[in-house]
């Protein structure tokens, strides 16, 4: 698929120059830009580049993707049918119900960025009025034939004139790894403002975790899809700054959370509910440049050390295929520089047949190829579903000790050369 790139001078959120590059990952694709065999090589590939902001902290990239045509036609993020995912989504609806509105049921929740509508689903079956806004034109086919009515098309600043009179005034708006992909994020701020009940309204949005990705050297959300990276404190910081107040950072437990997951709830700082403030968040070392220079040395060890894992396992004359063909997989792959030495990538739901990945050109199955043609090793990329997937292994004859996770072997020194 062919993009535009537009570049940056300003900051995402402040509008500062005072940006420093502190990680480069070259020629990296879209990922979702799955291939066919005969258009291999036609995928889009571009630096990608990511920046710290010296004046606010906060951690983003400098380029914009023209994504019209990528979200509509071949972005389908979806967690199918996974009892993990169906657990959280779950807690997030009864959790936010029975804390901010007593159990109230009669409130009007808009997600943006709701994919098959299955986030929506629970508030639904608990009597919420819900509205989906989703830029997939196959998602939004999935979420109506769910029930779930949705609005087609990127939600910016002129989204609220395509809302319906009963949505004029929302009580929750969410966003499920959407916030983090917006190229505006202070402009949805402003817009989500407008539209929340100011007396008692939550935002609740859920980003990758700019602190768990550098505990776990997780370079592969660093996506051109993504564009900002946000912590506690600085994801605080940009609240205040909008005229919202952080009243919950632990909504769920980490411990049904999916992989790498922050999730902040925010309410209007008009609101009965800003009392519920949570303390400042003091992130020092994420305020140094230094730190990102030292944790971009650790990540590109990371990078290394699956690039020796996998060399090992060819070495050895065993052979290895990966797991997941979500965001983390295609992103990993791209970066390694041996990729090219594995079998094959699996997923539960794949996107299609007959598919390779972009640029490392693995081609793509279902899990039935595991039978078809086994492996000694996988890697697994989607890391989070770890416990599902070692279930769904051993229909196929599978060991535990067969599935690696990405996490494990990134932090692992037995790896370092």
């Amino acid at each position: 698929m062919k993009s535009k790139v537009f570049q940056r001078s300003h900051c995402r959120i402040c509008n500062s120059t005072n940006l420093t590059k502190v990680l480069s990952f070259e020629k990296m694709p879209l990922t979702e830009d799955f291939v066919s065999q005969g258009d291999i090589g036609s995928e889009f590939l571009a630096d990608n580049n990511v920046y710290f902001c010296q004046d606010c902290h906060t951690v983003q990239t400098q380029h914009d993707v023209d994504f019209t045509e990528y979200y509509k036609e071949f972005y389908q993020y979806s967690v199918g049918q996974s009892p993990t995912a169906s657990r959280f989504m779950e807690a997030i609806s009864s959790e936010l119900v029975d804390k901010y509105f007593q159990g109230a049921h009669d409130l009007k929740v808009l997600e943006v960025g709701s994919g098959d509508g299955g986030q929506l689903i629970p508030f639904k079956r608990i009597g919420c009025q819900v509205l989906g806004y989703e830029p997939s034109s196959k998602s939004v086919e999935v979420a109506q034939n769910q029930g779930i009515p949705t609005i087609q098309g990127l939600f910016d600043k002129n989204s609220i004139n395509n809302l319906p009179e009963e949505f004029k005034t929302v009580d929750i708006i969410l966003l499920s790894y959407t916030f983090d992909h917006l190229p505006e994020p202070v402009e949805f701020l402003r817009t989500a403002r407008s539209i929340l009940n100011p007396q008692r309204g939550v935002l609740v949005v859920e980003v990758h975790n700019l602190e768990r990705i550098f505990e776990r050297r997780e370079f592969c959300l660093f996506e051109h899809e993504h564009s900002i990276y946000l912590t506690r404190a600085t994801a605080q910081s940009l609240l205040e700054q909008e005229g919202f107040t952080a009243i919950n950072f632990d909504i769920v437990p980490e411990t049904i959370r999916r992989a790498n997951s922050l999730i902040f709830v925010a309410t209007p700082s008009t609101s009965e509910l800003q009392s519920l403030r949570v303390p400042p968040v003091d992130l020092p070392e994420y305020s140094q440049l230094g730190f990102y220079q030292e944790q971009a040395k650790e990540i590109n060890q990371g990078i290394e050390n699956l690039d020796n894992f996998v060399s090992q396992v060819i070495q050895r004359g065993e052979t290895i295929a990966g797991y997941g063909a979500g965001g983390r997989g295609v992103a990993t792959l791209a970066a390694m520089n041996q990729s090219h030495q594995m079998s094959y990538l699996i997923d539960k739901n794949p996107h299609g047949e007959n598919l390779y990945t972009p640029k490392s050109n693995l081609p793509i199955f279902g899990l039935e190829k595991l039978q078809e043609s086994p492996v000694d090793h996988l890697l697994v990329f989607s890391f989070g579903y770890m416990n599902e997937i070692k279930q769904d292994l051993k229909r196929f004859g599978y060991q535990p000790q067969q599935a690696h996770s990405m996490i494990d072997i990134t932090q692992n020194k037995d790896y370092q050369k």
